[in-house]
């Protein structure tokens, strides 16, 4: 019995050292936010608009199940403006926020730098608001909101730095974008 005590004793201490929790945020390039903002954008563009994008920045949270596991959530933001050529106003605004219950797979672990791979799925709201520019020369235009499914599948991720405190790239494919960087805390 005394030796069952002594090994939780052991256990405990232990795992108040192991660094379970991190918080993160990133900006990242080529969402697929973007990607339906250059869809939309070329019928803009068509009416003599042009677009500018802005995001995905973003905010996460992992808890780590297993030094390899963590699992947590993603929550992202990104916007769009049509400007029209002529008149140098907007016509129209997007507005995309994405929440993605998360996991990662740390399979690179060392007391630096580490690699790893995750895979987020979850809901995207976007939010299409035409101005008054936009409204006066089209009475039908107005505002919509759309929900949809989004998903970041990060075929690769680095991180580098101390044991609490790095800085981090990651590649793949989402609402996160083709690549994004960052930093987070652990704790």
């Amino acid at each position: 019995m005394m030796v069952a005590v002594a090994m939780m004793t052991v256990v405990n201490v232990n795992a108040q050292d192991e660094l379970k929790n991190e918080i993160g945020v990133f900006y990242g390039t080529g969402s697929a936010s973007n990607l339906f903002s250059v869809y939309t954008s070329a019928f803009a563009a068509a009416a003599g608009d042009q677009s500018s994008f802005w995001g995905p920045i973003g905010v996460e949270y992992y808890y780590h199940v297993t030094p390899v596991v963590g699992l947590g959530a993603v929550a992202a933001y990104a916007s769009c403006k049509a400007e029209d050529e002529k008149t140098h106003k907007d016509d129209l605004s997007e507005k995309f926020i994405t929440v993605m219950p998360s996991v990662k797979f740390n399979w690179l672990r060392k007391k630096n730098f580490g690699m790893y791979s995750g895979l987020s799925a979850g809901v995207m709201f976007l939010s299409v608001s035409p101005n008054d520019n936009a409204k006066a020369a089209d009475p039908d235009a107005k505002s919509e909101t759309l929900v949809s499914f989004m998903f970041q599948a990060t075929a690769l991720g680095a991180e580098f730095g101390s044991e609490t405190f790095r800085g981090f790239v990651e590649a793949g494919l989402g609402e996160k974008g083709v690549l994004c960087a960052g930093l987070r805390y652990k704790f």
